[in-house]
């Protein structure tokens, strides 16, 4: 049996309420994240067949061909926001690309073309991409040497969620796939 620890040997103590801030925020904005890429498998054979309507396009061959899309825009948003974060700084770089993901997301409501959602696709990713890779960063950067592992497995694993609320969106959207990007 292992002796009880004392309160100052927890992982978390002395964690200040701005590292938890950071936790939080940064969590949250991979829980969208994740969302996002989950959300597109979801609905994209619904998207697809919609915007390609009666021009009986191979969805599949789309679907895939977006996904391929996706990872790319997520590389480069990645290298990119890393290169910004550490030349203006990890917070301002954050919040631009959580505004992104989320404009560009919000954008795809109004996609009637394959090309938006290429174009869409590319640029959520970027912000997606870009924002995981500045708030791991972030994350591992605000706190302490003997918190650091901890913070940074409850930012990882954080993402379930997003895939969850992917998943509960999808069946309440239904064949109403545009909503889901709101």
């Amino acid at each position: 049996m292992q002796p009880e620890l004392n309160r100052r040997d927890r992982w978390y103590h002395g964690v200040t309420g701005y590292q938890w801030l950071v936790l939080t925020i940064a969590s949250a904005g991979w829980v969208f994240d994740v969302y996002e890429g989950q959300i597109f498998n979801i609905t994209r054979n619904q998207m697809l067949a919609d915007i390609l309507g009666n021009e009986g396009g191979d969805v599949k061959k789309y679907g895939d061909m977006f996904l391929g899309i996706f990872l790319l825009g997520g590389t480069i948003g990645g290298l990119a926001a890393g290169s910004l974060a550490d030349r203006f700084g990890r917070r301002p770089i954050m919040v631009v690309t959580i505004l992104a993901y989320s404009i560009f997301s919000g954008l795809t409501y109004f996609a009637s073309e394959l090309w938006h959602v290429a174009c869409l696709r590319f640029l959520v990713a970027m912000g997606v991409g870009g924002e995981w890779a500045v708030a791991a960063s972030l994350v591992s950067e605000v706190f302490p040497a003997r918190a650091r592992a901890h913070a940074s497995g409850i930012f990882h694993a954080s993402s379930v969620l997003g895939t969850w609320m992917a998943a509960v969106a999808g069946m309440a959207v239904g064949i109403h796939w545009r909503y889901a990007y709101l």
